[in-house]
């Protein structure tokens, strides 16, 4: 296991854990299924068929094919969706109350609400069931797509990328062919800008491959996130950096153990004495002498115009644990 020291963001949120991150320079080609779309309305007691025959003559007018029909009592409102060959077959079943309202699982439309019912159509035409992934917890996988993500990017990056351009990293990493990286088109732009001879910053071989690609996007203001496509396959996207750390994948996942018991040489204690030396410097030899490798937070020391070589750290002789020590150094210098 390794510890994370954001040198602008000291936290535990930098803990670096099995997850990892994604292949090549080319986009997805996989194109959207065929999907039928059939929708079934249950009509009460009443029939409603003035609201029937409204209904009936909006979704002809979409081309969606429509069946109003009496409920029966075990009947109830459902999505279902079900794949035979290449065609995906999704069906609605929703209320028709008195009001002409409609309800579906967790929406309700009137008659006036015909736009957003037409979206949410066209979107589970394009998406199926599950939905447009934008907004969503996960990226918008399902629990098994993140699931299998998460296991396929555990394993560790065999290759030191430092140095190297960040398309020939990415290529060394050997990362899934099932869940290929691509640039977006405004962080492509933005990185040409910086130059095609923009390398990676810091040695990252020992990580997890999402760790390794994480940190070396950050490192240049990028970061990447997972993208369910209307197919249902996953890609990887680089985008430029997120102000919000929800909308892309993190550096590393919360620890499961008790921080001591991961990186124990950070709690072991030491003589420790230091005077004005650069922080760059101290970071490298808390890493040698505790056997912790260290990761610096580039993307935030760049943005706040912090030079590492010029932070100047001391501390007085003290017999104390290096996780205390740099603590006491890097706060006062609102670095943690």
């Amino acid at each position: 296991m390794w510890i994370v020291l954001g040198a602008a963001l000291t936290t535990t949120n930098w803990l670096s854990f099995p997850e990892a991150a994604a292949q090549g320079l080319k986009a997805a080609t996989n194109g959207p299924r065929s999907t039928v779309l059939n929708v079934e309305l249950l009509a009460g007691a009443d029939g409603g068929a003035l609201h029937s025959q409204a209904w009936g003559q909006v979704f002809d007018k979409w081309g969606v094919s429509l069946i109003i029909r009496r409920g029966l009592v075990s009947d109830k409102p459902d999505l279902k969706e079900k794949t035979v060959g290449t065609l995906r077959y999704v069906t609605l079943i929703g209320r028709l109350d008195r009001a002409g309202d409609l309800e579906f699982p967790g929406r309700a439309f009137s008659r006036t609400d015909a736009a957003a019912l037409k979206e949410w159509l066209d979107e589970l035409q394009t998406y199926g069931v599950q939905g447009t992934p934008s907004g969503k917890p996960l990226w918008g996988l399902s629990k098994p797509q993140f699931e299998e993500l998460y296991a396929a990017l555990s394993a560790l990056n065999e290759e030191e990328v430092k140095g190297a351009t960040i398309p020939v990293a990415i290529e060394r990493l050997k990362l899934p062919v099932k869940f290929p990286f691509r640039w977006s088109t405004k962080a492509e732009e933005r990185y040409r800008s910086l130059g095609i001879e923009t390398t990676v910053r810091q040695p990252l071989k020992g990580f997890t491959l999402a760790t390794t690609l994480a940190v070396m996007l950050n490192d240049r203001g990028f970061g990447f996130r997972p993208n369910r496509l209307p197919d249902g396959s996953v890609e990887l996207v680089g985008e430029i950096l997120s102000d919000d750390p929800l909308d892309q994948w993190p550096v590393g996942w919360p620890i499961q153990n008790q921080t001591p018991l991961v990186v124990p040489g950070m709690f072991a204690m030491a003589n420790i004495e230091l005077d004005d030396l650069p922080a760059d410097s101290v970071m490298e030899a808390a890493a040698e002498l505790t056997k912790t490798p260290v990761l610096i937070d580039y993307a935030t020391l760049d943005r706040e115009q912090v030079q590492l070589s010029k932070v100047l750290l001391k501390h007085p002789f003290k017999k104390t644990t290096w996780s205390l020590a740099l603590r006491a150094m890097l706060v006062p210098e609102k670095l943690n």
